[in-house]
């Protein structure tokens, strides 16, 4: 192993191969392995054919430059930290992923590291072996999406599941022993009864809307997309539940003018900020008037709608991964129906975006609504 590849300077044509290492000399002439010697510096010392040709480079342009530069600056620490291991422990291989530029993007390569050294133990150079792995790499993103969107798939079966094993069932097994009990009861009696009946044939008749409700936005896959006036669909929505505004003595504010727009379904929009307003309503705090800022941002392919109260908050240590789900009340409020953040969810979901939540109990709760970027 240690004479696979000659001191740097030498060409292509002069590499010594010894006759134990016809596995190297193999792996060397085959075009499917990249092959490239650097010094202890980290420069380029050698670069085998199929390397350059994969990657468009000519060996005199890039021999004596350090090897670093032609992986992407992400990958730099994983790149310096394998070589360190190489040189704590010459003569054994270490692996590393690093993606690379080309000319038709960026590429993953998978590389074996190795320390060279002479007969007394001096490192010489460091051999570095890889091969592209960009297919598979991308066939492993493919199949997490695939789990993620199982486990997506599950969870929402799972809450489904709950409405009617739950709250389906105790409606009608409330139905049921209401009627037994009235059977063979005075006529004043069987009054007071109906007017239970008729309670429970309510919540039971709500139930069911929420769960249709549920249904129609996920099974919603052509949502119209129409440019929105931000400003004017908020001004519209806070119109519609004024009353409860001024009650309140509520401030909002906002760092966008009336032609910030979003290109997204209108319905859906309404929905999102409307359960975002009352829901700050509903939690706002006893100890001070509630304060309502919104702000529009970017961030990759997303325009993002920040929306910030002062209300009570929420315990996210204990409740982040309850925040969304269905039928899920973290305060004890006798108008709670855990409905609301959890058909925001899906409606930001079914336009291809996301929800976050920051909050700290007793002085905010920000919510970030991702919505993702169109052109008309």
């Amino acid at each position: 192993m240690n004479n696979i590849l000659k001191t740097p300077g030498e060409s292509y044509d002069s590499i010594d191969i010894q006759s134990e290492d016809n596995y190297y000399r193999s792996i060397i002439e085959n075009n499917s392995f990249y092959v490239i010697k650097t010094d202890l510096e980290g420069n380029y010392s050698y670069m085998n054919p199929f390397f350059c040709q994969q990657f468009r480079l000519k060996p005199a342009d890039w021999l004596g430059r350090p090897s670093i530069d032609l992986i992407i600056p992400a990958d730099h620490q994983a790149c310096i930290d394998t070589v360190q291991q190489c040189f704590m422990t010459p003569g054994q291989s270490h692996w590393v992923i690093l993606r690379k530029p080309h000319h038709s993007g960026i590429v993953s390569t998978q590389w074996e590291f190795k320390v060279v050294s002479d007969n007394e133990g001096n490192p010489l150079h460091l051999l570095c072996i890889g091969h592209d792995i960009t297919s598979l790499v991308m066939r492993q993103q493919e199949l997490q999406s695939l789990v993620e969107v199982t486990a997506d798939q599950n969870k929402k079966l799972l809450n489904f599941t709950y409405i009617i094993s739950h709250n389906i069932r105790s409606h009608v097994a409330n139905i049921i022993g209401i009627i037994e009990l009235n059977d063979g009861e005075p006529p004043e009696e069987k009054e007071a009864g109906w007017e239970m009946i008729k309670k429970s044939i309510a919540g039971l008749d709500t139930t069911i809307h929420n769960l249709n409700e549920v249904i129609n936005i996920q099974t919603n896959v052509n949502l119209p997309i129409k440019e929105v006036y931000l400003r004017m669909e908020i001004d519209k929505i806070i119109d519609s539940i004024r009353v409860l505004f001024e009650k309140d003595n509520t401030t909002i504010s906002y760092d966008f003018d009336e032609a910030t727009a979003l290109l997204t379904n209108p319905a859906y929009l309404e929905s999102i900020i409307l359960n975002l307003m009352t829901n700050a309503l509903k939690y706002k705090s006893t100890k001070r008037a509630l304060e309502i800022e919104l702000s529009i941002q970017t961030e990759k392919q997303y325009q993002v709608l920040v929306f910030t109260d002062n209300g009570i908050g929420i315990d996210l240590e204990q409740n982040r991964d309850k925040v969304f789900g269905m039928y899920k009340t973290f305060h004890g409020n006798a108008d709670a129906k855990g409905m609301g953040l959890f058909i925001i969810k899906n409606q930001i979901e079914a336009l291809g975006g996301k929800i976050e939540i920051e909050s700290e109990v007793d002085k905010f709760t920000t919510f970030k609504v991702f919505f993702p970027l169109h052109t008309e």
